[in-house]
């Protein structure tokens, strides 16, 4: 195949494409690397030491591409077909900042705060930080406020079918997940119908089956709601 994704499939960034090339009905390769045991080779190609990185053997053998929206961008060149972009100019541009929003700042308050302190131990055969999960937990209110706000009253994000915005959103509620946390329904219905929504596509349903026994043995966040959200 063409391309290759490389990386690990509990990588939020990695999930966004490869549901994004699901989503299009590319045909695609995984192969593993882990950042954090790469070599200085993969500094050389990617200086940032961050996953995915594409390779493409159309363009050559040494052709690789870092970055998950550099990636996602060039894919939607290279395959228009079923595209994962809007059409209207506005929509476009809220896509755009949608995925921003979701690879900065709910990428930071989820992965850092929450999701590393939680499974990175044990991952590494260790008990969970369930106090600093916890106290990254409580500052993702305002996150979800927002959401709400930009999802209310829509089925997707940014125009009338699924896009790249809501790949990018949900791909990190994925990760979440793991931890035992989710956004309470009552408090944010919009976002809890949202994220049902998406999993229950092929797409999610395919890449996060890859995860769901290591998901089943996994110690999970026990702190009321009303505690975390209050």
């Amino acid at each position: 195949m063409a391309l290759t994704v490389c990386g690990v499939n509990l990588s939020p960034f990695v999930r966004k494409i490869r549901v994004q090339l699901i989503e299009k009905g590319v045909p695609h390769d995984v192969e593993p690397l882990n950042p954090f045991q790469a070599g200085d080779d993969f500094t050389a190609i990617n200086p940032l030491r961050r996953i995915p990185l594409l390779k493409d053997a159309d363009v050559g053998p040494d052709f690789t591409l870092p970055d998950s929206s550099a990636i996602a961008h060039y894919i939607e060149r290279k395959h228009p077909d079923s595209p994962m972009m809007p059409e209207s100019v506005a929509d476009y541009g809220r896509a755009l900042w949608l995925e921003e929003y979701a690879d900065t700042e709910l990428a930071g308050k989820v992965g850092i705060g929450v999701f590393r302190p939680m499974v990175f131990p044990q991952l590494a055969g260790g008990a969970p930080d369930m106090a600093s999960a916890a106290e990254g937990a409580r500052k993702l209110a305002r996150l979800f406020d927002y959401l709400e706000s930009q999802i209310e009253g829509r089925d997707w994000f940014a125009g009338d079918r699924f896009s790249l915005a809501d790949i990018s959103v949900a791909t990190h509620f994925v990760n979440l997940g793991l931890t035992g946390v989710a956004p309470a329904s009552d408090r944010w219905p919009a976002l809890d119908d949202f994220l049902s929504r998406a999993f229950a596509r092929e797409s999610f349903r395919t890449v996060n089956a890859e995860h769901a026994e290591m998901d089943a043995g996994l110690a999970k966040l026990n702190v009321p709601a009303e505690e975390l959200w209050s």
